[in-house]
């Protein structure tokens, strides 16, 4: 006998978990942040660059030791992000949407971990900026 765990109960519940998440008005509110961003091209274009710009200044930092300059540039950069509305309400929505993935991992990883649900307490705190490897088993 094969034992799945992809059948058609688990994913009828898991459309059903997305359905209810479309319906949601902040969900809604979060898509409409992105969706400004995706069709402001200059917003894009400004977000590229910094985003080049940072790839550049790490692999030279690999190198070598970024200068003063270098740094007040690159902060200079990144406060003009801070200051396009329309590209921070996308970095917000970008970041809501990555806590409910996280939040919907750590459940399913748990639910396996313990083979039961999880309390809420039981589940790991946002923002410890290790990439997970802090408090973790």
């Amino acid at each position: 006998m094969i034992i799945t765990l992809a059948n058609q109960t688990l994913i009828d519940k898991v459309a059903e978990l997305c359905k209810e998440l479309l319906q949601q008005e902040s969900y809604k509110s979060l898509r409409a942040m992105i969706n400004q961003f995706v069709h402001d091209e200059e917003a894009v274009q400004q977000y590229k660059r910094f985003l080049q710009h940072q790839q550049e200044l790490e692999q030279k930092e690999e190198r070598e030791q970024l200068t003063a300059e270098e740094l007040r540039s690159y902060e200079q950069e990144e406060m003009a992000l801070y200051e396009n509305p329309v590209i921070r309400q996308y970095l917000y929505a970008e970041q809501e949407f990555g806590k409910l993935h996280r939040l919907m991992s750590q459940f399913y990883n748990k639910t396996i971990e313990f083979d039961r649900l999880p309390e809420l307490s039981e589940l790991k705190k946002e923002g410890c900026g290790c990439g997970g490897a802090c408090g973790g088993h």
